[in-house]
């Protein structure tokens, strides 16, 4: 019988299909780009491989992003299919599409009303849109009226062809305009890590996702802060194929942090704050 020990906050839906279509098909910079600097594109899954990956590092439940890229996407259907086949295991996220903003907002609430979704998901890089642009406000409002957590990447683009625009700064005056928002700002801020936690420490409705970098080289400010201040505001993810499941949980044992930290870190506050507490 498999020990479940931890939860992921962020999986890419990085099956064999999505692999050979939207992550390949876009005519400009594609996810393989990326994914291929990484060293990890050779990472993609059938449903079954991931659950047996899963099982292997002792990870339970994984939340899942339906893309939207500007240039490309991972629809919602893609995503609900997948979470379908292991319903207690795997949840998907609906991701913010501001090309048309009603028709995105209606698109949002279909996807965590009629397909189960349990959270929202917004690439501001991708997009090329600032985390406070007005353009988002609607969906903002809505993810309140829906009571649903909002991952909102931050950080540095690591696309060469997308400037920056996910500054911590800017979850900052999105937590001012909607207090009721409950923000996870995925991929740790990285490089403003320390930005981040600020603006985390300073909002009662930021969190921080601590995924996609190895836990090995996580900020002395993260690890500071998932210790004190913040032992309920940080949520442990791989953002898979970026990190190994396995290794990801061995690096964070290796961190030192007491038992009940860990298991904050590792599945409490994330079944907290998306209301999958058993």
């Amino acid at each position: 019988m498999t020990t479940y020990v931890a939860d992921d906050l962020s999986v890419l839906p990085f099956t064999h299909e999505v692999k050979a279509g939207p992550y390949v098909d876009p005519p400009r910079e594609t996810v393989r780009d990326s994914l291929s600097k990484l060293g990890v594109w050779d990472r993609s899954f059938s449903p079954e491989q991931l659950i047996e990956w899963m099982d292997a590092a002792g990870i339970e439940k994984a939340l899942f992003p339906a893309q939207v890229a500007g240039t490309w996407q991972v629809s919602y259907e893609t995503v609900a299919e997948l979470c379908a086949g292991h319903p207690d295991r795997l949840y998907g996220m609906a991701g913010l599409d501001p090309e048309d903003i009603m028709d995105g907002v209606r698109k949002l609430e279909y996807g965590i009303s009629e397909l189960g979704f349990i959270g929202a998901h917004v690439y501001p890089h991708w997009l090329e849109i600032a985390i406070d642009d007005r353009l988002f406000y609607p969906f903002y409002a809505k993810c309140v009226e829906l009571d649903v957590p909002l991952q909102i990447q931050v950080g540095l683009a690591f696309q060469k062809t997308r400037a920056t625009v996910g500054f911590p700064a800017a979850v900052d005056r999105v937590a001012v305009d909607f207090p009721e928002l409950k923000i996870v700002g995925i991929h740790l801020g990285y490089p403003w890590e320390r930005e981040m936690v600020a603006v985390a420490w300073k909002n009662a409705n930021v969190y921080i996702g601590c995924d996609t970098h190895p836990p090995s080289t996580w900020a002395p400010e993260i690890l500071e802060y998932l210790s004190g201040d913040g032992r309920e505001k940080c949520m442990f993810g791989t953002n898979y194929p970026c990190l190994d499941f396995s290794e990801a949980i061995k690096q964070v044992n290796d961190l030192g942090l007491d038992a009940e930290t860990k298991d904050m870190l590792l599945r409490r506050n994330l079944r907290r704050l998306y209301k999958l507490e058993s």
